[in-house]
Order: structure tokens, then C-alpha cells, then sequence
């Protein structure tokens, strides 16, 4: 037989559209309900941000089918693989989050791996068949696992290391979170922001960043674009006592809040008609909540977003002119 004789190329594999319809597959699992399903997701922020402790606070919730904020967790077995870490910092770290009513006999840890080609998913598939309720694994981080050659592009390469991931999980509902870096140029997408390139965020089946307002202060958000699940977009807070990060709530919500506050302190003030300059409504408004702090700028756009829930919930019309003194806001009651 001549070996350079070309193999036949195998058919697609076709499914029918009907028989795609008419055939029941398994429900997603999730490690953690809404938010964390089955599969590959990565985990980014800008160093020291505190991806680690949010990565602990999930396989402790995990491991002890507790929560994850207002998000119950699926008990089961954790592995964290704290690449960056030592067994001395990782007890300081464990005490300090610990509950003492809590058992953490299911969260394994280790400060060792091998990487990607050399035996990592293999170590993974051996941990998961000796343990098979496994739920949850970390690695922190990726890029300590990564020794592939750079033989492709980057977009490549990244998909390629993914890809290998995979194979790790094949059979098996096991969600697998992998801490990664973000670049320090700024992007008003936060998906952009992810080191590598958008073969990783095209390769896994979603991506959290958690991002900072000032690096100084402990407010922050977290974006969550997953391929199953709805996107989230919450508020946190780290607690430097507790070290863990806080929920506050989705923006969303925050949002509507801080309307629904703004309008009812509108109301409070018009009590038949105001007529002047944003800065006399502000200046007005402060005498009646010393911490209303909207600039007169933003006061202005504000009553033009929420002129509609004005006059529907307080009967409150709003109107402006431009004059000499500048713009001069109308607020009355029909």
C-alpha cells in the first residue's frame, strides 16, 4: 500500500433540526446557582486586586454548600490550586475566612502542578476520578500553568491552551475557573481588558472581571459575560477585617435606587413650583439632606432622564429656558 495515498475526508456530521428539537439533553450544573456553571471560566483583574480571596470565598461556599453572596453554591469537592502561594500562607489566609461552625474536609489544595503539555490534565482528570462530586476547581493562575511552545499567533495559542483544558473535563459537570491578569490600558469594555488575546475570551464559556473604582479605596465591580447564563454587573466591596469581597448589589438596582432617592427628595423640595439655576435647586436640596451630593451639571441631565418618573409617580413637571442668568429650571406641580 502506498503510503502517501490520501486518506477519504469523512462527511460533516449532520443533525436534523427536528431531531436536534425532539432530543432531551442534561440541564446545566452549576457550582454556583446563576452565576457559575459547568465548563471553563476565566477570572481577571489587575494584580493584588483581591482575585484570590474571591476565588477562596467560592470553593469554601462550595465546599460546604453554603453561598456566594445571595447565590446558594452546590456542595461537592473543591480543588484549589494556589500556584502563586505557599501551605503557610495559604493556613493565614484560610483562618482568617474561616467560620468556625464550618467542615472544609471537601476543599483540597495544592501549590503545585504541572502545566498544560506536560501532565496537568491528566493530574485534573486523576483528581476528578478519585473524587466524583467534584464541583468546583481553581487554578491561580493560568499563566503559571502555560508552557506550550509559542510556535502560532497569540490568538492561536491561547485557543489552543483552552482547547487542551477541555479535555480535562470531558464527561464530567466540573466548572474549572482560571485567575488570570488584566492589562493596566484602560477600556471602556471590560472583556478587552483580559492579557493574551481574544482567543481566550472566544475560547472559555465566560469571563468575570473584577475591576477596582480607585486602587486605593475597596469599592469595586464585577462584570460577568457568560455563554449560558444571563450578564451580571455587581457592585462589591472588600471588607479588609473579613477579607472578602461584599456584595452590594447589581448596578442596575443601585441605579434605580439612587432615582427613586433623587425623586423623592425632588418632591420633598417642590412643594408648588421652583423656578432658578441648577445650582440654587442643589444648593436647596442640600438644606434638606446635607448628603445630597450631585453636582448642579449632573442635576440638570438627572431631571431630563427621570422627567418621566417625575410626573408619573409625584406629579411633578419639568421644564427649563435658557436666559441670561443661563439655563433656569422649572419645577411645579400640575
Amino acid at each position: 500500500m502506498n503510503n502517501t495515498e490520501k486518506q477519504p475526508i469523512p462527511p460533516l456530521e449532520i443533525i436534523n433540526a427536528n431531531t436536534l428539537l425532539s432530543t432531551d439533553y442534561p440541564p446545566l450544573q452549576f457550582a454556583i446557582d446563576k452565576l457559575l456553571p459547568q465548563g471553563i471560566f476565566i477570572l481577571a483583574g489587575s494584580g493584588k486586586i483581591g482575585k484570590s480571596w474571591l476565588s477562596l470565598d467560592m470553593c469554601v461556599a462550595v465546599a460546604t454548600g453554603g453561598k456566594l453572596w445571595d447565590f446558594n453554591a452546590t456542595m461537592g469537592q473543591c480543588l484549589y490550586m494556589a500556584l502563586e502561594d505557599t501551605h503557610p500562607r495559604l493556613k493565614e489566609r484560610l483562618e482568617r475566612i474561616q467560620d468556625e461552625n464550618i467542615d472544609l474536609e471537601r476543599l483540597n489544595l495544592t501549590v503545585t502542578s504541572l502545566g498544560i503539555t506536560d501532565g496537568l490534565v491528566e493530574q485534573i482528570k486523576a483528581f476528578i476520578s478519585a473524587n466524583p462530586t467534584t464541583r468546583l476547581i481553581v487554578i491561580d493562575t493560568l499563566e503559571r500553568i502555560r508552557n506550550g511552545e509559542q510556535d502560532k499567533s497569540m490568538y492561536s495559542c491561547d485557543y489552543r491552551d483552552i482547547n487542551k483544558l477541555r479535555e480535562a473535563l470531558e464527561g464530567n459537570n466540573v466548572t474549572l475557573l482560571l485567575v488570570h491578569h488584566t492589562r493596566k490600558m484602560y477600556d471602556p469594555d471590560p472583556l478587552n481588558t483580559l492579557s493574551g488575546s481574544t482567543g481566550l475570551v472566544g475560547a472559555v464559556d465566560g469571563v468575570w472581571v473584577l475591576e477596582k473604582e480607585k486602587r486605593t479605596e475597596g469599592k469595586g465591580k464585577l462584570t460577568i459575560a457568560n455563554r449560558d447564563t444571563e450578564g451580571y454587573c455587581f457592585k462589591v466591596e472588600f471588607n479588609k477585617a473579613e477579607c472578602r469581597w461584599n456584595f452590594l448589589g447589581s448596578e442596575e438596582e443601585l441605579a434605580e435606587n439612587e432615582d427613586d432617592v433623587f425623586c423623592d427628595l425632588v418632591a420633598e423640595f417642590v412643594t408648588s413650583t421652583f423656578s432658578g439655576t441648577a445650582t440654587e435647586l442643589v444648593e436647596g436640596m442640600k438644606k434638606l439632606d446635607e448628603n445630597f451630593a450631585i453636582s448642579s451639571r449632573a442635576v440638570a441631565k438627572k431631571l431630563g432622564n427621570l422627567q418621566g418618573l417625575l410626573k408619573e409617580k409625584y406629579g411633578i413637571k419639568y421644564l427649563w429656558e435658557r436666559s441670561n442668568k443661563g439655563r433656569v429650571i422649572t419645577l411645579f406641580r400640575e
